[in-house]
């Protein structure tokens, strides 16, 4: 009876021990560049790569052996199939929702139909689109993009912001006259000292800039703005096996399609 009792003891404590191991974990799933793509596609010799119900059922499958997971995409997760030329982009935001996205930032493509309808579109979101380095002409969009969103995971509180490329030559030249595009060096330092300002334990970059030689990239915002955590990328469609570290920020980014999900634990 007394080993027995021990033993149910030890049990106990070793269940308790695992459940604070998980509180104190954080993972991040994060996607960029996904382009419209609803249905699974041939990349290679592979056959059935991808898909939004691969996904869906990935992410599922991790938030029910974590209690704290933050799901994200770093842009362009519009235009590429026949999907978003028939359904405007509408299908993408509803099925990010049902997949219960935490926050996404703009790429380039999120504009091919217009600021006017990309505020509606956004307006159908369930998650915060996050952006600081652009100032919208329209009003509407202005109303609907914030610069950085708070989350609390567990015991952290997360501070998340957006950073886009230039949309000079990426989009019309009708629909890059609806944005200014500010400087992202300059904006991201200034929220950074605003998300510290408000006690946010771990900051987290949405970066559509890229990886591009030549261009101000994540690379630069990794050096010039310190106090980033992650950075989580997009537009250069690259896959990193493993984080790039530069001055003490990781950089992440998972190819295109929807081939790949990120995932980062981050223990606490």
């Amino acid at each position: 009876m007394n080993i027995l009792r021990y033993t149910l003891i030890i049990i106990l404590c070793a269940l308790f021990m695992n459940v604070d191991a998980q509180n104190r974990e954080l993972v991040i799933l994060h996607t960029n560049d996904t382009h419209s793509q609803i249905e699974p596609y041939t990349y290679k010799a592979d056959t059935n790569v991808g898909g939004v119900l691969r996904r869906d059922a990935y992410i599922n499958e991790v938030r029910q052996n974590h209690p704290n997971v933050l799901l994200l995409d770093a842009g362009d997760f519009s235009q590429g199939t026949p999907y978003f030329n028939f359904f405007k982009g509408y299908m993408e935001i509803t099925l990010m929702n049902q997949m219960g996205y935490d926050a996404a930032t703009l790429g380039n493509h999120e504009f091919d139909n217009g600021s006017a309808e990309l505020a509606k579109r956004i307006r159908k979101a369930k998650f915060p689109v996050v952006c600081c380095n652009y100032l919208f002409h329209n009003k509407a969009l202005r109303r609907a993009v914030k610069d950085y969103v708070i989350i609390k995971k567990g015991d952290l509180k997360i501070g998340i912001f957006g950073l886009g490329v230039d949309l000079n030559s990426l989009v019309s030249p009708e629909i890059a006259q609806e944005v200014s595009y500010q400087d992202p060096v300059v904006k991201g330092n200034l929220v950074v000292a605003k998300l510290q300002e408000k006690g946010c334990d771990m900051i987290i970059c949405l970066s559509h800039l890229g990886l591009i030689e030549g261009q101000i990239s994540d690379t630069d915002i990794a050096r010039l703005v310190p106090g980033i955590d992650i950075i989580i990328g997009g537009h250069s469609h690259k896959e990193l096996a493993e984080p790039m570290l530069v001055v003490g920020t990781r950089i992440y980014q998972m190819t295109n399609r929807g081939k790949c999900v990120g995932e980062i634990t981050v223990n606490y």
